[in-house]
């Protein structure tokens, strides 16, 4: 009787522990669930991140914005030293009124041809209507076809040298127009409203082509990436508003909007746990998060309650 007491006991201890062990088991599981069975899927905040770079080798006079300034759509970020960029564009214009005076000397000379051209013509045709009457000589219209000849080439090389200065015009022209894109390209602006995440650029350092100086994102609202399972697709739609829950805000739902739901399944990202354990594939669905006051930050872990029932069908 005693044993069989002692051996009653045991399983009741051995039962209470089971139940202490797997206790917080269950209740993780159903915090990430909803009480309609559905996920409440999670990820962390993120934000579209320009990088503000340089296109060429320069040194920093000014950097005008440091870490956390807020910067609109067009602010002078960066100012690079493009003197020697100003002086060579200064040399190029100074040969291209250069080439400009030669051409105009040129074209003159081609109009002065020409119109000795058509008085040569004009002689010759005399000429040869005075050999015909027997009035000229042989000697006279060959010299006059000589002259004619003569001031038809002057006039032909006359317009290779137009020519000519037209080509080297265009390319100065084109040889200006790089220069200005570099030198517009020495102030660097900002393509987009934002907060100054990272400032990588000091004045009087080198910037280095395509190496990022400042780094900004628009925090005035965030986007939260999370994935879900095939069947549980028809809980979201684009377009559709739920509630945010931010852990840094304890408990405090803010508001939330579906943007995109991916049409394409992909493997479940290393660090997302899904209802499931055992489902492979997954779909991404980024939900923009409103940030007017600036009180969300990127990186902050955020949950997406579902509010819909799960439906049958294709839908969504």
């Amino acid at each position: 009787m005693r044993r069989r007491e002692l051996e009653r006991d045991a399983r009741r201890i051995g039962a209470a522990l089971l139940s202490i062990v797997f206790a917080p088991a269950v209740f993780s599981t159903a915090g990430c669930a909803d009480e309609k069975g559905g996920p409440n899927p999670s990820g962390t905040l993120e934000a579209v991140e320009i990088d503000i770079a340089p296109s060429m080798t320069g040194k920093a006079l000014e950097v005008r914005a440091d870490l956390g300034d807020r910067v609109a759509a067009g602010d002078t970020l960066v100012v690079l030293d493009t003197e020697l960029l100003v002086l060579q564009r200064a040399q190029a214009e100074a040969n291209r009124r250069s080439l400009a005076a030669q051409r105009g000397a040129a074209d003159e000379d081609r109009k002065q041809a020409e119109r000795a051209l058509a008085l040569a013509e004009k002689t010759l045709g005399r000429l040869r209507a005075l050999f015909a009457e027997g009035t000229a000589t042989e000697q006279q219209v060959d010299d006059a076809e000589a002259k004619r000849d003569q001031i038809a080439s002057q006039r032909e090389a006359a317009r290779h040298r137009v020519a000519y200065f037209d080509a080297e015009t265009e390319k100065l022209v084109a040889a200006l127009a790089v220069f200005d894109r570099q030198i517009r390209d020495g102030v660097l602006l900002a393509p987009a409203d934002g907060v100054v995440l990272v400032r990588a650029l000091e004045p009087g350092e080198i910037a280095l082509p395509n190496r990022p100086a400042l780094r900004i994102a628009d925090l005035s609202h965030l986007d939260l990436r999370v994935y879900l399972e095939a069947e549980d697709l028809t809980r979201v739609r684009v377009g559709e508003k739920l509630p945010v829950l931010v852990d840094a805000l304890r408990g405090q739902a803010v508001d939330g909007k579906v943007v995109w739901v991916s049409p394409e399944a992909e493997f479940t990202p290393k660090n997302v746990q899904t209802r499931n354990a055992r489902a492979q594939l997954v779909y991404a669905v980024k939900i923009e998060v409103e940030n007017p006051d600036g009180i969300l930050a990127i990186g902050m872990p955020a949950e997406a309650r579902l509010t819909r029932e799960r439906r049958t069908g294709t839908g969504r």
